[in-house]
């Protein structure tokens, strides 16, 4: 998924990616090289896709912000 900010795209890729080693990791025979692979790298791949959410979440929440600050500009005195 292409965006036009790259952090987002950054962020999704590295999500993609995850899912697709999750979805190998499923689908690959037991004790194939590529499951024996995936299985060991795992932890990295969990890891990294939490780090990608965690940083998603943060743009969404600030952007949410963004929106409150432009439909509700604060008043001056």
């Amino acid at each position: 998924m292409k965006t036009s900010n790259p952090n987002w795209t950054f962020h999704f890729e590295i999500l993609a990616r995850a899912l697709n080693d999750l979805e190998s990791t499923c689908t690959a025979r037991p004790g194939s090289p590529e499951f024996i692979f995936l299985r060991a790298e795992s932890a990295a791949i969990f890891t990294e896709a939490r780090e990608a959410l965690a940083a998603l979440k943060k743009q969404v929440h600030r952007l949410d912000q963004e929106d409150d600050l432009i439909a509700n500009p604060p008043t001056a005195h």
